[in-house]
């Protein structure tokens, strides 16, 4: 059962492509009693934020001076621009992600991934959308198996232990498990990062 569990498991991962989130893999299914924002407000939500704490990647290490930036393109589609630093290579990586569709009601928004014509869903869990914003999102294999992906954000890079105390309740309130959270790295960043 522990193999095909984790064959399943990367099946899953491989299906997101090169948007490979940062994930927690669970036995049964995704969180019940998780609740988004009721009236997600993109043009509130758009410019820039900065992942503080996430899940840690499986296979490699996590990036460093992550940041999205939310643009809504001429064509009136919103993209996810996101930059970071390899760890490994030093190398900066830039990558635009659509949005392919705004549930505003729903709290949620879906982005395209390389294996699903429908996306993934990111949902708004909540945001003051000055300060700080928790998103999860969670793929769930007929009740088996869950990967879960969550991140806190904030609108700065080095936010203060004020914020991040407060962005860690917020976190606590909205159902997140943030025992194997990790930080971010975001000292140190390239302005143009």
């Amino acid at each position: 059962m522990l193999n095909q569990v984790f064959y399943i498991s990367v099946i899953l991962m491989l299906s997101l492509g090169s948007h490979a989130l940062s994930t927690r893999i669970s036995r049964g299914s995704c969180q019940a009693n998780m609740t988004a924002v009721g009236d997600l407000n993109m043009r509130r939500y758009e410019g820039i934020w900065y992942p503080q704490f996430t899940y840690p990647l499986y296979h490699k290490s996590l990036p460093k001076c992550v940041k999205y930036n939310v643009t809504k393109d001429i064509s009136g589609k919103y993209r996810i621009l996101r930059s970071d630093i390899d760890n490994q290579s030093g190398n900066v990586r830039r990558r635009s992600t659509l949005i392919l569709r705004v549930n505003r009601k729903g709290g949620k928004y879906a982005i395209r991934t390389d294996n699903s014509p429908d996306g993934l869903n990111m949902y708004v869990l909540d945001t003051d959308y000055r300060t700080y914003s928790i998103q999860y999102a969670c793929i769930e294999l007929e009740g088996i198996l869950n990967i879960a992906y969550a991140v806190i954000m904030t609108r700065e890079r080095m936010p203060s232990s004020e914020v991040i105390q407060k962005t860690e309740k917020v976190a606590e309130l909205s159902g997140i498990d943030q025992k194997n959270m990790v930080p971010i790295l975001q000292g140190g960043c390239p302005i143009d990062v």
